[in-house]
């Protein structure tokens, strides 16, 4: 989930950014800053989220002797700290090696076939039909992507 998120985020970032303010060094800054503080604050929630659920299961049950497999606060928040800035580096390594359009591109490319992926792998954990959840996340993440995109036409900056 972590994945999945901060990988749409940082592309729909990203394609602000370089939509609204055309360069390459803006579009590093602005997507890194945002992957960092994504996956920093998702890793939290996940911690503070486990730490309340095991806490709650203790006091009513008692124990956690059946809680096999759980994984403790601080493996969920690193989990998805870990998980989150890879997918949010994802959109933003064309950026490294290519010239600003051509990044473009190619980041969308890869972020594509990453959430279709993503989202597939998804549905097929959850027994879900894996296409149609790889579908529905490009869906998800399309339209953040787009919107964020009208909001750098909207607001560019020379």
């Amino acid at each position: 989930m972590g994945a999945q998120d901060n990988l749409t985020n940082v592309l729909a970032v990203m394609l602000g950014v370089a939509v609204g303010a055309g360069r390459s060094d803006l579009v590093a800054l602005a997507g890194l800053s945002a992957a960092v503080a994504e996956a920093v604050s998702m890793g939290g929630v996940l911690y503070t989220s486990t730490r309340a659920a095991n806490n709650h299961d203790l006091r009513v049950e008692g124990d956690l002797s059946d809680s096999v497999g759980r994984l403790t606060a601080t493996q969920s928040g690193l989990t998805t700290f870990g998980a989150a800035l890879v997918g949010g580096l994802v959109p933003l390594a064309p950026f490294v090696f290519l010239p600003l359009p051509l990044a473009v591109v190619v980041s969308v490319a890869i972020s594509v076939a990453a959430l279709f992926t993503l989202g597939s792998w998804t549905g097929r954990i959850s027994g879900a039909v894996w296409w149609r959840d790889g579908l529905r996340l490009l869906l998800v993440a399309g339209v953040a992507a787009v919107s964020a995109a009208a909001v750098g036409m909207f607001l560019s900056v020379d």
